[in-house]
């Protein structure tokens, strides 16, 4: 099963581990199930391809699969909740 969202995430970046942080701390996990880890280091060409067919180019950023949506602005708590929730 295809999981609905993706994390573009990268080694060295501090807004990427606040993200982390996040999605484990105030967030509980509760959408761990829901996204796919892409990490640019570890899966370099599905990284390259997620940011060129999603327009994105910084990290971190979440993507939903079936809407094409990106969130690149991932530092507000209430932003990334509700982007998450949107398939619910």
């Amino acid at each position: 099963m295809t999981r609905p969202y993706v994390l573009l995430t990268q080694d060295d970046c501090a807004a990427c581990e606040r993200l982390g942080r996040m999605l484990a701390g105030p967030l509980r996990g509760q959408f761990a199930d829901r996204i796919e880890v892409v990490h640019r280091q570890q899966d370099a060409e599905a990284f390259a391809a997620l940011c060129e067919a999603s327009h994105v180019r910084s990290t971190p950023a979440l993507l939903n699969r079936a809407s094409g949506a990106a969130l690149r602005d991932t530092g507000s708590l209430g932003a990334v909740r509700a982007f998450l929730s949107a398939a619910d």
